[in-house]
This record gives structure tokens, sequence and C-alpha cells, in this order.
């Protein structure tokens, strides 16, 4: 399966008010604005609305223009490229006085927007109230304007615009075409999904930081490898992190790292995560669980792009985009006072919020048959395939663990079944309403903590193993699998019941009790 089984609309370039609408949108939930109006140039001089939303929007406004000869004050702020408030309590001529009646003294804020040193437009937000717009809105403007601007670029690049810039954009337009590889694994045609693809599309020609929010096993590491594939950062490194597995005492030197003798051990200068990751970009998973103490020097790499390596006192200079994942709510986790609120609004620009599969209905069966696919080119399951009756009890279950949940499902099922076809008998499900359970064990039995049940105890030191699936009252099937295949199966569900964690309590290498280095041999050995 690939992805020209999804609908064309799903995979074809954005056009530009679609992506303005989905922006505009996204700025009401932060600054709660009345009116928001995007203008473009139609001559050297000449603005004309290209988009206006909020609750104040009048038809009027459509095709309206501003004539900058006549306007010097939107000039001036036009070309200081910063945005600007006004002051409410001065006399000024408001900037749609004829066709908006407004309050002398009211809220209104303007940002210009570029493309590299070329002026394309300006965005506008009024309010009939006063100081309605914060400096933390006034901040978050100064980058949402740049994304503002590559969406008005998109369809509307002007003969104004650099060379530079023109060669970007189509460069993009290249790699949002629907024969680009980086959307052979974004499987679904839900609208939910679709959404979804939109919005990577529309945030992979920025540079901006990108938050992916979604549930455990919606596929939050895939989003971010595809958006930094449609990017243009595309030929550099995608380096993942998985912040959960950092040590603390070593977290610092893992990320930054750290000069010869900077600590005992430190035998040689060892490069870090952000250096190895320059020039491309910076997956930082489970973002929320990065030691309290490392976030101010993230956060100053995120607006300098400099830090100092640990032992080290000259700073390191890096060019590299952050895209960072969570299943956690991270403004709670603000007001519990585990992550810092300026690293927050540092890392959400953009947030990408995932759908869970029980809102991809649609998606189901599309999603079983591309992992069946990929189960087939396996030596020994040339032939697995679904039954019908397999397909039937799928479509009844429920994945709390999302698309992991049902790869991992049949993964298990292909491994029962042998190869062959897939029945219904074979899709033994872990979800505690299903009252069914799967377990490895080997040959001599050992007792297993009530803890690591679910997690599927592994055989990993004996030659050979045996899979055990008991379901309701039915007498129970024992056979005899690959030690190799029975091997992954179960680091596979440690790894799931830890969330991805190796390391310290509750982690995959505790659940199986190896040692943490003695795990991660086992799993690029296995390709995990």
């Amino acid at each position: 399966m690939n992805c020209s089984g999804c609908p064309a609309r799903a995979l074809s370039p954005l056009p530009a008010e679609k992506s303005l609408e989905m922006i505009l949108d996204a700025l009401y939930e932060i600054a709660r604005y009345e009116l928001a109006v995007v203008l473009s140039f139609e001559s050297s001089q000449i603005l004309r609305v290209r988009k206006a939303r909020g609750p104040l929007y009048t038809p009027r406004l459509q095709h309206h223009t501003i004539d900058l000869t006549k306007r010097q004050d939107l000039a001036r702020i036009l070309s200081q490229k910063s945005p600007y408030l006004f002051d409410p309590t001065l006399a000024r001529t408001d900037t749609y006085t004829e066709l908006i009646p407004m309050p002398q003294n009211h809220s209104c804020l303007i940002a210009p927007l570029y493309i590299d040193d070329t002026p394309i437009g300006m965005l506008t937000l009024d309010h009939r109230l006063c100081e309605q717009f914060t400096p933390d809105v006034v901040r978050f403007i100064t980058t949402l304007s740049k994304l503002i601007s590559l969406a008005v670029a998109q369809t509307d690049a002007s003969e104004t615009l650099s060379q530079k810039s023109h060669a970007l954009l189509t460069e993009r337009n290249a790699l949002l075409a629907p024969q680009s590889p980086a959307f052979k694994n974004m499987i679904g045609t839900s609208p939910a999904w679709t959404r979804t693809l939109d919005a990577i599309k529309l945030v992979a020609a920025s540079d901006l930081p990108v938050l992916v929010c979604g549930e455990t096993g919606t596929g939050k590491e895939l989003v971010a490898r595809t958006v930094h594939q449609l990017s243009t950062r595309s030929d550099k490194p995608f380096v993942p992190v998985n912040c959960s597995a950092l040590v603390h005492s070593l977290a610092e030197s893992e990320l930054f790292g750290h000069e010869k003798g900077a600590f005992s051990g430190a035998v040689g200068t060892h490069r870090g995560r952000f250096e190895l990751a320059h020039g491309g970009t910076l997956f930082l998973d489970e973002v929320g669980d990065l030691p309290l103490e490392l976030q101010p020097k993230l956060l100053r790499v995120l607006q300098d792009g400099v830090f100092e390596r640990v032992g080290g006192e000259r700073s390191v200079s890096v060019s590299v985009r952050i895209i960072a994942a969570t299943n956690i709510n991270l403004s709670e986790a603000v007001t519990q006072g585990k992550f810092r609120e300026d690293l927050l609004y540092r890392l959400d620009v953009f947030p990408l919020s995932l759908p869970p599969l029980r809102e991809r209905a649609e998606d189901v069966a599309l999603l079983a048959e591309h992992f069946i696919q990929k189960i087939k080119t396996r030596p020994g399951f040339e032939r697995t395939q679904l039954s019908p009756s397999a397909f039937k009890k799928i479509f009844s279950l429920t994945f709390p663990g999302n698309v992991r949940e049902l790869r991992n499902l049949l993964e298990r099922a292909a491994l029962l079944a042998r190869g062959d076809t897939i029945g219904a008998e074979h899709l033994v499900c872990r979800t505690p309403e299903s009252g069914t359970q799967t377990t490895v064990y080997p040959r001599e039995h050992t007792e297993v903590s009530e803890s690591i049940q679910p997690a599927i105890p592994l055989c990993i030191r004996d030659s050979s193993c045996m899979v055990r699936c008991t379901q309701g009252k039915k007498e129970e099937t024992t056979l005899v699998v690959n030690f190799h295949q029975a091997q992954r199966a179960a680091i596979q569900a440690a790894l799931d019941a830890s969330n991805g964690k190796i390391y310290g309590a509750n982690g995959a290498a505790e659940i199986l009790g190896l040692k943490p280095s003695t795990l991660q041999s086992k799993m690029k050995k296995l390709g995990l």
C-alpha cells in the first residue's frame, strides 16, 4: 500500500486562501481579535485585501485597497518590518474607517509580511476595546507573520519576490506533488487524517518549530519525519531524541555534547545531538519529560541558535529546526511547575494535533492492509493475509493504543497463524474489556510479576520459546515459534508497555530483566 491509494485532494498543494483561513482561525484562539485582515501588494504602492476573518467582517472588505502614497503611517510601519501596536489614546486615521465604524480609541496591531527582504503585504488586527493585544500576542505575531508570508506567496509569487524565494517555492511545490515519497507511509483517507496532511504540507515549507500532540501510538515520529522530508532541510540529518529515555546525569552531554575532561570518563570531545542535527531537524520526542534544569539551555538554542558543550567555554552555533512531540498536556505541566512556560511558547508556534484511531474509522482497513503487506515481505510470511472474519473482528475492536496497537495486533496474529491466513481466532487482544491475554513463556515457566504480565515476558536466553494463547474459557493452544520472532515480539511488547522508555523504573529493560545496554544491542540486531 502506498500513497497512490489516497485521494488526490489529500496530497495536492493547499490553496493559499485555505492556508490563510487555517492560520487566522488558529490566531483567533490566541489573540481573540474582532477583525483580522491579510493584505498583499497589487502593485508597488497598492495593497489589496486578500483574506479577512472575525466578527466585524463585512463583504465590503472584499477587494478593498489601500494606497500607501496616501497612508505614509502604514508605509513607515511596513519599512520597519516589525509588528506595531498603536497607542489607543493617540489620534490617528483608522485603516478601514470608511468600511467599519470603530471607536476613536481601540486596539489595532499591524504586522508587515516579508519574504527574505522583500515586502509582500501586511496583517492587521483590530478590536473595539482598548489594550486587547498583550506583549505576548505581539511576540507571537512576530513569528506567525513568517508563516502567513509563506502562505500568501504559495500561489501568488509575484515579480517583486527575490529569485531565491521563487526557487524555494518551486522546490516546495515539487516536494508536495502526489508522487513525493514523503507520503508513502501516511496511510488514510478519513477527513480527520486529510486535515492532518493539509496541516503537514502547510507547515513543512516554513522553518518554524512544530509541536506534534497526540495520544500514544498515533504516529508522532512518522509525522515529524514527513515534515522533515517535505522541508528544505530534507537533504540534511533528521536526529530523533527520546527525552523520556535520557539519563538525567548524562542528558546535557547527550544533547549538547562535552569537552575532553569535562567529567570522569570524558576522554575526548563529544558532539551532542544538536551538533549532529546541524542544518537539519532535531526531533524531541516526549519533550514533556525533558529535565527541568535543561529547559533554559534548550530555550536559548531556540532563541539564539548557540550553546556551550559541557565543560566548555566556546559558544557553538547551529542551524536546527525543532520538532517536538508529546502525549501530555504541556499547559498542565506548566501549571504543575514541570515545564517552563516560555519554552512552551517557543515550541507551540504551530501545533499539529494528531487524531486517535477511533476518529479515523475509514482508515482502519487501509492501515490493516498496509501492515499485512509489510509482514508479507518477511521470509516465511509470504502467504499472510486477512480473512473476512478477521476484518470483521478488527472493525469491532477499539484501539486505545491507536495505530501502534493495530500494528502489534497484526504482528501477533501473523505469528499465531504461522504465516498463513489470519482468522478471527488469531486476533488475540490485550484490552481489558476483551478478557483475553497473550503471554510468551520460556519452556521452563518462571513466575512473572503482575506489573510485567501485560508486557509479554521474554525468553531472552533460551534457544526457543512457546506461545500460549488463552481466550475466555477456550482450551489452550501451544506452538513453538522462531526464537528471533519471539524475541522481537516480546521486546516490542515491553517497549509498548513502557511507552518507549528503556532506562529507569518501569522501563523496558527493567520489565525484561536486562541491562539497558544489552537490550539496546538486541534491539539493534533485530532491527527495532
